[in-house]
């Protein structure tokens, strides 16, 4: 008969777990990537937490838990970032990542994480683990032409250009202070300057009054069909005047034939400049998060209400029973209940949270039964806003 167990896999345990299941899982074409490539850093990582299903002994699923510090509403919050969960063929189908899924789950809980996110291979699967679906990034291509005119304007910074790695503690206290003001985004809670200056990435920084209030990290490469393109993979900004980085742009004109950039879901290219005619499309690559911990996301902004709930959420049951959720000056607050005025599920919950759903989908979706006067509070104490997650992992 078969051991089967799940254990937390540090060191090199976690790096021959990791490789034993990833390189087949992600690179099955021969050959497979030399171990040492493929685990590059691993074994040393911070904030990387892994976790391993065996038969006996042998690794046949994998995961890990990254640290995150994510805004929601307005709080920041501690977040664990789901990355590298893989199965190999002769294990899938026997339920090993939605066990391992429960104990990486309840000991990132435990160690003070409050939501959870990831990066899905099929949404569906995910959503029935308690994830709800953030909208997409999206891209924006245009021809530098179109940004011309504002080569004449003064927007009264200056732009300064280096290679990201020259600037990493600038572009991290940047990222931060974004954060500050963006909800959903999360960052990893280690940051790994030694990759950033390996990254062969242009950094354009506008400032202001020598504050950095806009930056766009980009290369430029040729394309067949198309010719020279400049691509950001970065365009963030948090005042108006900071789209001077545009100017920049425009002053390539000569040198590339399209511009490629890549925004935030909440961005409106069209509203930049008049003619500006610029093709956009969702990347089709969707982040995913959840509640993880309803007893700890108390602090959050949230408008005038309240409302109680009985919570579902079989893969984390410590979340389950009556809540009271209710508005004090600004602020969420959490506390148990006597009798609920609903029922929702966590992905309910979830979407509320994180503002991706109006509350008259839940009972579309199969989320919950709130009646329409309680919905109407629910859209009160939890405005629809478009998270925005930022790290890739």
């Amino acid at each position: 008969m078969t051991n089967v167990f799940i254990r937390r896999v540090e060191g090199q345990a976690l790096v021959d777990a990791v490789y034993a299941v990833q390189s087949y899982a992600y690179h099955a074409q021969l050959p497979c990537p030399p171990k040492e490539e493929w685990t590059k850093g691993l074994a040393e990582a911070k904030g990387v937490t892994g976790y391993a299903v065996f038969e006996d002994e042998q690794p046949v699923c994998v995961g890990e838990s990254v640290c995150l510090t994510q805004n929601v509403r307005g709080k920041l919050y501690p977040a664990s970032g789901i990355a590298g969960v893989a199965t190999l063929p002769a294990a899938r189908r026997k339920g090993y990542v939605r066990q391992l899924m429960a104990v990486l789950l309840a000991d990132v809980r435990a160690a003070g994480a409050v939501f959870s996110d990831l990066y899905p291979f099929r949404e569906s699967f995910y959503e029935r683990m308690g994830y709800v679906v953030f909208p997409e990034m999206m891209s924006a291509t245009f021809t530098p032409e179109a940004l011309i005119p504002l080569q004449k304007m003064d927007f009264g910074g200056e732009l300064e250009l280096c290679q990201v790695g020259e600037v990493a503690d600038e572009y991290r206290a940047f990222l931060e202070s974004l954060r500050a003001r963006t909800h959903g985004m999360a960052l990893f809670d280690f940051f790994e300057q030694e990759r950033l200056q390996e990254a062969k990435l242009w950094a354009a920084l506008a400032k202001f009054d020598s504050q950095v209030e806009g930056i766009m990290l980009y290369n430029m490469e040729r394309k067949e069909g198309t010719g020279q393109v400049l691509h950001g993979e970065r365009f963030l900004y948090h005042t108006s005047r900071a789209r001077m980085l545009l100017q920049w742009i425009a002053r390539h004109v000569d040198q590339v034939q399209k511009a490629e950039l890549d925004l935030l879901p909440s961005e409106r290219p069209v509203t930049w400049i008049s003619d500006l005619r610029a093709n956009t499309q969702m990347d089709g690559f969707a982040p995913m998060g959840r509640v993880l911990d309803v007893s700890a996301m108390a602090g959050m902004q949230v408008g005038p209400g309240s409302f109680s709930a009985r919570i579902s959420d079989p893969l984390c049951p410590y979340n389950e029973g009556l809540w009271r959720f209710a508005c004090r000056e600004g602020k969420l607050e959490v506390s148990s209940a006597e009798q609920a005025d609903c029922d929702l599920t966590i992905q309910g919950l979830t979407c509320l949270v994180y503002g991706t759903h109006d509350p008259q989908d839940l009972t579309v979706r199969g989320w919950g039964n709130p009646a329409p006067h309680l919905q109407d509070t629910m859209r009160s104490i939890f405005p629809m806003l478009s998270p925005y997650m930022h790290e890739h992992f």
